[in-house]
């Protein structure tokens, strides 16, 4: 994607574990609320597990994504950050589209 840019602000140096409350979660992106700000259109890889049974509870789902908003959060600290989904597997976003996406994933990574 052309219109992205690497980060070389240091955010990313440990990576972002856990970032705090998943407010949305969909096969096109998430939202989520973090205490460290997210230049906009920087590319990330994501790394999640998503609520499931059996083997998809075990599987991570890998993939990139772009922030397409970071705002300071109006009530508390911290910001919200909006980030669109590039290269969601399709097993992951066939997940969210029946259902998956009613609960936050168990875990959640960004990093640059």
């Amino acid at each position: 994607m052309g219109a992205t840019k690497r980060d070389i602000s240091g955010v990313f140096a440990g990576g972002l574990q856990t970032p705090g409350r998943v407010s949305s979660l969909s096969p096109n992106g998430i939202t989520f609320q973090t205490p460290q700000y997210l230049p906009q259109w920087t590319e990330v890889g994501v790394l999640m597990r998503l609520p499931g049974a059996g083997r998809q509870a075990h599987r991570p789902v890998d993939c990139r994504g772009v922030v397409v908003q970071c705002a300071k959060r109006a009530a508390g600290e911290g910001f919200e950050v909006s980030l669109l989904f590039l290269d969601l597997p399709k097993r992951a976003a066939a997940r969210l589209a029946t259902g998956a996406r009613t609960a936050a994933p168990t875990s959640l990574s960004i990093v640059r």
